[in-house]
């Protein structure tokens, strides 16, 4: 089965004032610590997703084998995202997409690398993780829900989460000891609690 990972850096970072792709995580922004995550843990197809701050985040993937894809209207949310790197690989045929929030840097590979295994061991349309039972990222979209992913009109208004709770039969959870899958981070504040924490070894 052939899985690609999707990273989704598109978002205008309003409220944290730069972009959150290039932050720096122990030395790396944030999309490159991600990027180098999957190429450890062989996702061996990669796609970024990017808005109106390509131009700024372009040149740090300049040495990452990664597919770019521009979506011009991040305001309708990450689907328009996950949309845009769905008929990107389209050509390409995966099994799955890994789909990974771009402020999520600090998920630890090793958690990942359990949500892939399960999605290796179970094929489930769906796998998400959990700590603490609440879900998180990074969520495995498997090909069977491609198509619902793309056309769902409910899905435009709403989100991919109106897929995933209408085949909620079919979603498997993974509980992981990672808090890190359930983070946001969206303000100033926000990153200086992850270093701060992250130092603590809270993660």
């Amino acid at each position: 089965m052939s899985m690609a990972g999707v990273v989704l850096a598109a978002g205008r970072s309003a409220r944290m004032g730069s972009p959150k792709a290039l932050l720096d995580f122990l030395g790396l922004p944030f999309v490159v610590r991600i990027l180098q995550a999957l190429e450890a843990l062989e996702v061996k197809t990669r796609v970024v997703v990017l808005g109106p701050d390509a131009p700024r985040i372009q040149p740090v993937l300049a040495d990452h084998d990664c597919m770019i894809v521009e979506n011009p209207d991040p305001e309708t949310g990450p689907i328009a995202s996950l949309r845009g790197a769905l008929r990107a690989l389209q050509p390409l045929q995966p099994s799955a997409v890994l789909v990974w929030p771009v402020d999520l840097p600090h998920v630890r590979v090793a958690t990942v690398e359990r949500i892939l295994e399960t999605h290796r061991r179970t094929g489930a349309k769906v796998i998400v993780p959990t700590f603490a039972e609440r879900r998180g990222h990074p969520v495995i979209w498997g090909a069977a829900l491609f198509a619902e992913l793309l056309e769902s009109p409910e899905a435009t208004r709403e989100g991919a989460r109106v897929v995933l709770h209408k085949h909620e039969k079919e979603v498997v959870s993974v509980g992981v000891d990672d808090p890190a899958v359930i983070d946001e981070l969206n303000t100033p504040d926000d990153y200086e609690r992850l270093v701060r924490e992250w130092n603590r070894d809270i993660y």
